[in-house]
């Protein structure tokens, strides 16, 4: 995936994850640095994630876990 794919002005190559996410939770998580509006997914319920710039492990381990709680209810 590039920038441009997720609304930043570079071109440069990035290493994403998309994860299903509450809703509600979001316009917050997109606010963040490293966490994106998904470029080619349904964005009211998924979010991309900067693996490798990201720098809260713990919340994006938390976020891992809840993106396979919501995908596997069903």
């Amino acid at each position: 995936m590039t920038g441009h794919q997720v609304g930043l002005d570079t071109n440069e190559s990035m290493d994403v994850v998309n994860l299903k996410c509450e809703p509600d939770l979001i316009p917050t998580l997109i606010r963040e640095s490293r966490i994106y509006s998904v470029y080619h997914m349904n964005k009211q319920h998924w979010i991309s994630v900067d693996i490798e710039r990201y720098e809260d492990i713990e919340k994006l381990k938390m976020l891992v876990d809840m993106s396979y709680q919501l995908v596997g209810k069903k």
